[in-house]
C-alpha cells in the first residue's frame, strides 16, 4: 500500500475510556428475555455510573414495544429514558455499525442482538468487537437449553464463549433455575465467563411498564442479578469460577 493510500485510511474507532465494557445481548431462542435483559443493564449502568453515555441499541431486527414500557420521550432519532439511558432504534444495522456508531457519540452501548447468536457470530470475533462483552440469554427449560447446545458449540469454536456471560431467565413463577443452571455449567464445561441466574421478577411479568418507577418495586434478587451482570461486563472483571 502506498504512503498516501495509507495516509487516506481513518483513524480507528476505539471504545471510550470507562470501566463498563460496550455489551451484545442475544437471545438462544425467542421470547426468552434478551431484550429485557439488555435494557435493564443500560438503565442500571446509567443510573449508576454512565448517565447518559449508557445506550441501549434496539438491533433485535422486530417489533418490539420496550421503549414505549420504558417510558422514553424525546427524538425520535435518540430518545431517553427518565434514568438517562439513550434509547437507538438500529432494526436493519449491522452489530459492528452501531457499536461503533455508538463510540463515535462516546456512548456505551448495551445492544440487544435478538434472536440471532448465529448470524452475530462472526461480527462477535472480528477485531473491531474484540473488547465486547457477549451475553447469551437462556430460559430455564430443558428442550431451549438443548437446542441451544449448537450456539455454544458454534461459539466455543469461534472462540468467543470464552468471553461470554450467560443469564438464565426465568419467566415463569414455577421454575427452579438452579438445576438448569447446573445443567447448563456442565453443558458448556466451564468455557463462559460468567453464569447469572434471574429469578422470576413479579414485576417483568406483568408485562407493562419497566421504568424507574416500576424498577423500584423490583424484589432484591432482581437487583442482584443485574449488580452481579454489570460486575461481570466491566474492565475491572476477572474471570470468575462458576
Amino acid at each position: 500500500m502506498s504512503e498516501d493510500a495509507q495516509s487516506q485510511q481513518p483513524d480507528p474507532i476505539h471504545p471510550p475510556n470507562t470501566a463498563e465494557r460496550s455489551v451484545v445481548v442475544c437471545g438462544t431462542a425467542g421470547g426468552v428475555g434478551a431484550s429485557v435483559v439488555s435494557a435493564l443493564l443500560a438503565e442500571y449502568r446509567a443510573a449508576r455510573s454512565l448517565g447518559g453515555a449508557s445506550w441501549w441499541v434496539d438491533a433485535a431486527g422486530n417489533d418490539g414495544d420496550l421503549h414505549q414500557r420504558l417510558r422514553a420521550t424525546g427524538d425520535q432519532a435518540l430518545l431517553r429514558t427518565a434514568s438517562g439511558t439513550g434509547l437507538l432504534p438500529a432494526p436493519d444495522a449491522a452489530v459492528t455499525d452501531v457499536v461503533l456508531h455508538s463510540w463515535r457519540f462516546g456512548a456505551v452501548p448495551v445492544v440487544d442482538a435478538g434472536a440471532r447468536p448465529l448470524t452475530v457470530l462472526s461480527e462477535l470475533e472480528a477485531t473491531e468487537l474484540q473488547s465486547v462483552t457477549p451475553v447469551l440469554v437462556a430460559a430455564p427449560r430443558p428442550d431451549l437449553l438443548n437446542r441451544a447446545r449448537e450456539i455454544f458449540t458454534e461459539w466455543d469454536h469461534a472462540g468467543v464463549l470464552g468471553r461470554t456471560i450467560v443469564v438464565i431467565c426465568c419467566q415463569v413463577p414455577t421454575l427452579n433455575h438452579q438445576a438448569l443452571t447446573d445443567m447448563l455449567i456442565d453443558v458448556v464445561s466451564g468455557k463462559v465467563a460468567g453464569v447469572i441466574g434471574l429469578d422470576y421478577e413479579p414485576v417483568l411479568g406483568d408485562g407493562t411498564a419497566v421504568d424507574t418507577g416500576a424498577q423500584e418495586r423490583f424484589s432484591q434478587s432482581t437487583w442482584g442479578s443485574l449488580e452481579q451482570l454489570a460486575a461481570l461486563t466491566r474492565h475491572t472483571h476477572t474471570r470468575a469460577p462458576i
